[in-house]
């Protein structure tokens, strides 16, 4: 506390020379608005205090018995500032899982811990470490790290390591033990992704962006064996409108991008703990696993792990986005994607997608952030909603 408050007055003395600065830099005859002073001093306030995040997640989408995953996350997150390039975080939160019409349910808790720190302009990094247990009992240890240098104004790459939970069916992300069949009293299921990333980003001339990125990572579970993938994409992109924060339009951008991903083998079956047989009916829940369809992948049967796993995906999408300030206290960002997708088993279709943010501010110290996003990517439709009340202190 007492750092804190120590840094309070010359952060407020910044506040009084930098807008003038910084606007006399851009166009000397004009002059500094009251808005731009806000602005300003809501931005050192967000910069220089800790806060805490009540959180809220839905996800859903479409599919059949096996493949339909809908969930609700919510809970809390701590970010204590421990000094102007250091903060530690601690979160916690409730998700229950439910598959289909709500045959199958299960529910976790979970409990993150993780630090970010920007030591210089030119470099930071963030770790995190999460433990998640389900209703079951069993534990998910997931985690991330990450590096960002930037070693001049126009380059930016980061390189990464994450494992997280694969949350695409309740088979991938909690698992089930069937009562009958290959599997019978087994876990079987809850796949964890371990990847390692790379992604750089190039400013060029004419307000023109290069972006690519490149990954090889393992997806396994319990009773589902280890599933190598890589994956790759590149894009350009071209700032039609480039604004200050204050705009009613302050960023308007284009963006073409071609991604690619690729997987030994296709697991996106439920052989031995399927919801329906292999003629499509039905299969009660107290026989899961009698289904009768096998679980080792072949060129005509997916293996067991109920995750999207084509051994090639390939997309091609025109992307437009665009933010602003809709009023001195309200924010709004908006995308949208169009195009075309690929992937093993099907024919060439079309991909879209939109998401839609907007930030309610009620004051320098409370704030609303809320985010909706649809998309068809892959063989399915998925929608999204998060919502953050975020306190300063």
């Amino acid at each position: 506390m007492s750092t804190r408050g120590s840094r309070r007055p010359a952060a407020w003395l910044v506040v009084a020379f930098l807008p003038v600065a910084t606007a006399a830099s851009q166009d000397p005859g004009q002059p500094v608005t009251r808005q731009e002073i806000e602005d300003l001093k809501r931005q050192l306030v967000q910069e220089t205090r800790s806060s805490l995040e009540l959180q809220f997640d839905g996800h859903g989408e479409t599919g059949d018995l096996n493949d339909e995953l809908a969930f609700r996350r919510y809970g809390a997150r701590v970010n204590l500032r421990l000094n102007p390039e250091t903060t530690f975080h601690l979160a916690v939160h409730r998700t229950p899982y439910r598959s289909g019409d709500g045959v199958l349910e299960s529910s976790a808790t979970g409990v993150t811990a993780g630090v970010r720190s920007r030591p210089s302009e030119r470099r930071e990094w963030g770790v995190d470490l999460s433990g998640t247990r389900f209703e079951d009992g069993e534990w998910s240890l997931t985690g991330l790290a990450s590096l960002t240098l930037k070693p001049s104004e126009s380059l930016r790459y980061t390189v990464s390591a994450q494992r997280s939970n694969v949350e695409e069916s309740i088979l991938s992300v909690a698992g089930l033990r069937p009562s009958r069949g290959p599997f019978a009293g087994d876990l079987v299921g809850a796949v964890r992704d371990n990847r390692l990333v790379a992604a750089l980003a190039y400013r060029l001339p004419a307000r023109m962006d290069l972006f690519a990125e490149a990954g090889v990572g393992s997806r396994s579970g319990s009773r589902v064996d280890g599933n190598l993938f890589t994956r790759a994409g590149a894009g350009l992109g071209f700032a039609a409108v480039a604004r200050g924060e204050q705009s009613a339009l302050s960023l308007l951008r284009l963006s073409a991008s071609f991604d690619y991903f690729g997987f030994d083998e296709d697991r996106l079956g439920y052989g031995g703990a399927s919801l329906v047989d292999r003629r499509g009916q039905r299969v009660p829940l107290e026989l899961v696993g009698s289904d009768g369809i096998s679980p080792l992948p072949s060129e005509s049967n997916p293996g067991i792990g109920g995750y999207f796993s084509p051994s090639r995906f390939d997309s091609r999408v025109l992307r437009a986005e665009a933010r602003g300030r809709a009023s001195p206290s309200v924010d709004y960002a908006a995308a949208a994607f169009v195009g075309s997708q690929s992937f093993t088993g099907a024919s060439r279709r079309r991909a879209r997608g939109v998401s839609a943010s907007v930030t309610f501010r009620f004051s320098e110290r409370l704030s609303l952030p809320a985010t909706y996003a649809w998309d068809d990517f892959g063989p399915f439709a998925q929608q999204s909603f998060l919502a953050r009340l975020v306190i300063l202190f």
